[in-house]
């Protein structure tokens, strides 16, 4: 390993964090300038750089771009003061492994960088060796049959001592070599080892085609089979990615490289090739996917939702709680106070899609009216895109229901209403259509990704500049953009393939220079029509029991502790930890329940409630935040809540989780 750093002392940190590791095993040599580190990829044989950007000699991109001139096969990992995206996004472009900030690294970053870096090496180089060989086979496969089997046990030989070369991919059980008997339907994996890729132990596979197929996930299942038998029949090289269940319900990422083998009468009789564990490289690229958003909003979102929610809980609490301090409202009355909590309810919706533009947190799938999402995307453009740019809409409201996570679509959609928008600089017309549509057979076999069945296909037509034929094929691919730099990361349409493909979906791309665009957006439809269920009103009375409310925010308090003692229970109320602290041990008997913010000055939540618990370790504890994200969630529940409300919330759901058992 090759450290390329001019500060001594950060180089010897770095040497610290690497003792005690896997990487640790290799030799570690230091040099402080580009010009040194040059002479040494010259005079010795290394698996991986760790360079520094800043160097006496040489600056910024132009480090990363000389290195790779006189090594391009070797993987590099950049490393910086500077926690810019961008740079970032150049740094992988230009040919950087990865790209790490150093005030953020410690043993864990650091160390799966470095092995994700060499396993690509070594992958690589297995995977050219294995091509030369199969090459060689390819040429020699016109001799007589028995000629070719002894030929194929050789390969097999040869692979596995290719395999033994790789000996830290095989130690992280990150490649195999497979080869699938296509007659007898049998499938061997080259060495035993290889069944660790696929979380399991050795006298869990019988070696059936079958078997092997049923570990795939359900969703790739059918898409792989249809890729695998593909190559076998046009004598094309499978290569493909799919995801595996292990028997513990561990997902993982498998990318399969293999080519056919035929006999002298042009029948398949086997495929051979490698399986790599790419689970590390998707989390990755889901990295780089959340990094597209607004560069403004990124920075804010977190802060701003927190504050929002913080206003927006008090007003929904307030519009629940009035009809029944005043059952006795008229109608005129009682219509404002709907139009509030409605009103409140949508400002919540709109911070948790903010957040999810911003930071990626997931949502959850539910039946979608197209109908609906499309119309607000309509408002949305209409109120925001130049005058110049007239919009058409045929959105029917009849069409199908589909499963969706509301959030994802409609990111689709705006990404693609975003594009044709910069493809018109001098206006045009952007046109949005929708149909149900019945995919056939015959349909299904001109679209990889389609299946028989009724769908929604949703139109996003322009009358801009077009895309060139030479460049059509690779608009989905990361990172790439025709944009100026600063104007587009790439990922826009790989996101919006992803999320298509993530939900059953196909998409269907036309396009002609001068004349404008078309995407066509086939997402398929639900069996059972979307139901429309109001939520009713159904109070869970308490029995005076004592609840404990922590929170820095005094309306919050008052409003939750006045609902609260409405629905017949006792209120404490406290502004942060400290002071939660000292209530809760002058009466940790009589508290039933601790209702707290996990965000507060002086002592917040995550840190006030293991100090709790240690008074009464079975007291019932809710966790409430303006933020809901997944670790926000799964931080709360680590630290000892039981259950976790996000702001602003219906007093409904209050009301249950204080009546949930812990």
């Amino acid at each position: 390993m090759l450290l390329v750093e001019d500060n001594i002392a950060e180089a010897r940190f770095l040497q610290e964090i690497l003792k005690g590791t896997l990487i640790s095993r290799f030799n570690l040599t230091h040099a402080k300038r580009l010009g040194e580190a040059i002479q040494q990829i010259q005079a010795d044989t290394y698996d991986v750089i760790l360079l520094d950007l800043t160097l006496p000699d040489s600056q910024g991109l132009a480090s990363l771009d000389m290195l790779i001139q006189h090594a391009p096969n070797l993987p590099i990992v950049v490393l910086t003061n500077t926690n810019d995206v961008e740079l970032a996004v150049e740094a992988v472009r230009h040919g950087a492994q990865d790209y790490l900030v150093k005030r953020q690294i410690n043993q864990d970053i650091l160390v799966r960088s470095l092995r994700y870096a060499i396993e690509r090496k070594y992958t690589a180089e297995a995977l050219r060796e294995a091509n030369e060989v199969l090459e060689l086979r390819v040429q020699e496969r016109t001799a007589e049959l028995q000629t070719a089997n002894e030929l194929l046990r050789q390969e097999v030989e040869r692979c596995q001592r290719i395999q033994e070369r790789l000996e830290l991919a095989q130690l992280a059980g990150k490649l195999g070599t497979f080869e699938w008997h296509i007659l007898s339907n049998e499938v061997t994996w080259t060495p035993p080892g290889l069944t660790s890729l696929y979380g399991l132990d050795q006298d869990q596979f019988n070696g059936q085609y079958e078997d092997w197929l049923s570990m795939i996930h359900p969703d790739d299942r059918d898409r792989t089979e249809q890729e695998l038998w593909q190559a076998v029949q046009t004598q094309n090289e499978l290569d493909t990615e799919f995801r595996v269940v292990a028997p513990t319900g561990e997902t993982r990422w498998i990318a399969a490289k293999s080519s056919v083998f035929y006999d002298s009468a042009q029948n398949p009789t086997r495929m051979i090739g490698v399986h790599i564990d790419i689970t590390d490289k998707k989390q990755l690229e889901a990295q780089f996917l959340r990094a597209q958003r607004l560069e403004s909003l990124g920075t804010l979102s977190s802060g701003i939702s927190h504050d929002l929610n913080n206003i927006l809980s008090p007003i929904l609490t307030v519009a629940q709680l009035l009809p029944l301090k005043f059952p006795n409202l008229d109608p005129s009355t009682q219509r404002l106070l709907d139009v509030i909590e409605h009103s409140a309810q949508r400002g919540s919706a709109l911070v948790k899609q903010i957040l999810s533009f911003a930071r990626g947190v997931e949502g959850k799938r539910i039946s979608l009216q197209v109908h609906h999402l499309l119309s607000e995307i309509k408002q949305i453009i209409q109120q925001t895109f130049p005058k110049s740019i007239a919009i058409q809409t045929d959105i029917p409201s009849d069409l199908y229901a589909i499963s969706a996570d509301a959030t994802q679509v409609h990111q689709v959609f705006m990404n693609l209403c975003v594009n044709a928008r910069d493809a018109m600089p001098e206006g045009g017309t952007l046109q949005i259509t929708a149909q149900n549509f019945e995919v056939d057979d015959d349909y299904a076999r001109k679209h990889l990704d389609a299946h028989p069945g009724e769908y929604v296909v949703i139109t996003v037509s322009d009358t801009g500049m077009g895309i060139a034929p030479d460049i059509l094929n690779r608009i989905f691919d990361p990172f790439f953009t025709t944009k100026e730099i600063g104007k587009g990361t790439g990922l826009g349409l790989s996101a919006v393939l992803g999320i298509v493909k993530s939900h059953g979906g196909f998409l269907d791309v036309q396009s002609d220079i001068g004349k404008g665009s078309q995407f066509q957006v086939f997402l398929p439809a639900t069996e059972s029509a979307m139901s429309h269920v109001e939520s009713s009103f159904h109070p869970l009375l308490g029995q005076q029991e004592l609840v404990l409310i922590v929170d820095d925010e005094a309306a919050i308090c008052e409003i939750t502790k006045a609902t609260l003692e409405a629905f017949n229970y006792r209120v404490m109320t406290a502004s942060d930890g400290m002071e939660a602290i000292a209530l809760f041990s002058e009466h940790r008997k009589d508290i039933y329940a601790v209702l707290m913010d996990i965000m507060m000055p002086t002592m917040d939540g995550l840190t006030a409630i293991p100090l709790l618990r240690r008074f009464n370790p079975n007291v019932h504890t809710i966790a409430m935040s303006g933020l809901s994200s997944t670790e926000a969630v799964t931080k709360a529940e680590q630290l000892g809540f039981q259950h976790f409300l996000p702001k602003p919330f219906a007093t409904t759901d209050l009301l249950q989780l204080l009546r949930t058992p812990s």
